[in-house]
């Protein structure tokens, strides 16, 4: 790749900024003199060409008052860009990098993706695939970590292709997963996950995403549309039951876990039996209708099996950046097994507008902004 010399950084960037709390529109204010940070040791500081949109970027904003949060700092975690300071780490400058801001190291920092710079660890970053596009590759490190490690909590591992095929049958031959919101971002990965580990894929979404989703492998669909999830798997029960079920889309409503020991199979082992979620959040605005939504989350989730609870297991995914992780991820980009999506692109003073796509609950894929 091409390396950078005498390259003049600036003292300040424009960025949009979590001011406090509320909606995109309320908490966001667009910078034009916000300081350009230096790069610590062990950080390298990246020219951003790209960001994605991510729900747990707006729920931040709308959850956490001052007090709880480390504002003022640039929103978001996903970003593509080039290295302008190596700052003595294994990348050049020049190299053209895809990287991910975990929220904890985002709060410790106060680094976000939609400014024109940032810095970040060094571990934090890895070599952009040359497949992809500065659009396509900045949403691959969260929603592709999130739906690798979901899976991982069920017990089921991605192999690698040198590994034998004996071994990819053990881990989900013969098996069924549920993945409800796949044409979300998380659920797009999910199923392509799914398929190279041998599952069979079953996947819900709204009946004018079929052809998509059934494209990126799911063997069979379910329109949510047309009837409650729990009522439809009630009614045509998969068999054998489902080994696992990874709800992408988030839900509040509890009744596809509540009901699921009709559908959902138990543990065998330490595999399957599971049901994961990408992370419920509740449907408007205000602590009493977040408090009310979450306790009825936390009642169902939380109570005994011998007191009347679900049979089966509930976990939250807590994405966590694992550079082994974004080298399988990459590893299937460059190989032509794993497909990226864009939803939509968006200029970097259309911020506000591209949150209001993502608050709709209606992309397929990724909302990304060009930075720079």
């Amino acid at each position: 790749m091409a390396t950078v010399t005498n390259t003049v950084i600036p003292l300040t960037q424009k960025a949009w900024v979590v001011i406090k709390q509320g909606t995109p529109r309320q908490a966001l204010d667009f910078k034009t003199d916000f300081p350009v940070p230096k790069p610590k040791y062990g950080h390298v500081l990246v020219r951003v060409r790209a960001a994605a949109l991510n729900p747990v970027g707006w729920k931040l904003m709308s959850a956490l008052p001052n007090f709880l949060s480390a504002r003022p700092h640039p929103a978001e975690h996903d970003l593509a860009g080039v290295v302008i300071d190596a700052n003595g780490s294994r990348f050049l400058n020049g190299d053209e990098v895809i990287g991910f801001i975990p929220v904890p190291l985002q709060f410790s920092t106060r680094q976000g993706a939609l400014a024109q710079y940032v810095t970040l660890p060094a571990s934090n970053l890895i070599i952009k695939p040359t497949e992809l596009s500065w659009e396509e590759a900045t949403g691959l490190p969260l929603a592709a970590q999130t739906a690798l490690q979901a899976l991982r909590l069920g017990g089921y591992e991605l192999e690698e292709p040198d590994k034998s095929s004996s071994a990819k049958s053990e881990s989900a031959s013969q098996e069924t997963i549920f993945i409800n919101g796949g044409s979300t971002a998380v659920g797009i990965y999910a199923i392509q996950f799914a398929k190279a580990m041998g599952f069979r894929v079953v996947a819900s979404a709204s009946g004018r995403n079929e052809n998509f989703v059934r494209n990126l492998g799911a063997d069979e669909f379910i329109d949510y549309k047309t009837q409650p999830l729990p009522e439809h798997l009630i009614s045509n029960p998969p068999n054998p039951r489902f080994a696992m079920i990874l709800d992408a889309a988030g839900l509040v409503d509890t009744a596809l876990y509540t009901e699921s020991e009709a559908y959902l199979a138990p543990p065998r082992g330490k595999k399957g039996g599971l049901y994961v979620s990408t992370g419920p959040w509740p449907g408007g605005q205000g602590w009493v209708k977040v408090i009310t939504d979450m306790g009825q989350v936390v009642g169902a989730v939380g109570r005994p099996s011998c007191l009347g609870g679900v049979k089966r297991g509930w976990k939250l995914v807590n994405v966590d950046h694992k550079p082994d992780d974004m080298e399988k991820i990459c590893g299937m980009v460059k190989r032509g097994t794993l497909r990226t999506h864009v939803d939509s692109t968006h200029a970097f003073d259309s911020v506000l507008d591209a949150y209001d796509k993502l608050l709709t609950g209606r992309a397929v894929g990724k909302v990304v902004v060009k930075v720079d």
